[in-house]
């Protein structure tokens, strides 16, 4: 995204006018917990990245957003082997991918800069601001290993 935004944002600026949409995570607004370390550190960068170019281009009409998206029914967490264990939370939890995709694009239009779908999302985000954040690590740690294979001296964890 950032090689993206370096590549866009000048014609942007140059037009007068622009859309940006970082598609980051609600565990950028987060500690990391094992096995997400590198996962929520690039999700954290991008929302801070996404502040950034939206001050930079806000006198040139060019919004950007930083989309968290938090449950979110796609294909991530086929791909990162959690299918199961994620599709026992509750339905309520979950958003559908077109949702989320309409919400980032409206947020972006709006001028919001960090957009979070769904109150039950933006509840976790805003508890995660106010809550001690020695209680929120120690919460995190202990759901980590629940969601995450973690690799220990070479050997898979589950």
């Amino acid at each position: 995204m950032a090689e993206l935004s370096h590549r866009f944002l000048p014609g942007m600026i140059a037009r007068r006018y622009g859309l940006i949409v970082n598609v980051s995570s609600l565990a950028g607004l987060l500690p990391g917990s094992a096995g997400h370390t590198l996962y929520t550190a690039s999700k954290s960068f991008l929302v801070r990245l996404s502040e950034s170019l939206a001050l930079e281009g806000a006198p040139y009409r060019v919004n950007v957003t930083a989309l968290c998206p938090g449950f979110t029914y796609s294909e991530f967490h086929d791909v990162n082997g959690t299918r199961d264990l994620v599709s026992r939370l509750p339905r309520w939890m979950w958003a559908d991918a077109e949702f989320v995709a309409r919400q980032g694009f409206d947020a972006v239009t709006r001028g919001r800069v960090v957009w979070v779908p769904t109150r039950v999302n933006r509840t976790i985000a805003l508890v995660s601001r106010y809550l001690p954040q020695r209680l929120l690590r120690a919460a995190l740690r202990s759901q980590a290993g629940r969601y995450r294979r973690v690799e220990t001296s070479g050997q898979r964890q589950q």
